[in-house]
């Protein structure tokens, strides 16, 4: 393999997890949990009545939904977020704390929906 190849891939890999968490951030709304490039263009938005279930998943787990939406701002490592969606596929994030992200989601989604 070259090695201009190799050295290509190696920064690829570098920059997705090291500085793809500076253009792809999360934010909570008042009504939707957003994916955001720059922190201004919603790439993704899950409103809080369509969560059937959110949680803390392991690599591992990840891998079993396979056919999710990632909106990962690094590579499916360190803390993942399952966030289940009625009506459309399953969202993958990768939030820097992942047990707090999912208790302010399922706070925001109790107040939205009462459950």
């Amino acid at each position: 393999m070259p090695l201009d190849f190799v050295l290509f891939v190696a920064v690829v890999l570098l920059f997705y997890q090291f500085g793809l968490r500076y253009v792809l951030t999360y934010r909570l709304t008042d009504k939707a949990v957003q994916a955001v490039l720059f922190r201004v263009i919603p790439v993704s938005s899950t409103r809080y009545e369509d969560v059937e279930e959110i949680r803390h998943v392991s690599f591992w787990e990840a891998l079993l939904y396979a056919h999710a939406w990632k909106a990962s701002n690094k590579l499916l490592t360190g803390p993942i977020v399952l966030i289940h969606r009625r009506r459309h596929l399953p969202v993958l994030i990768t939030p820097d704390d992942a047990d707090e992200f999912v208790h302010k989601v399922r706070h925001r989604v109790h107040q939205q929906t009462g459950t």
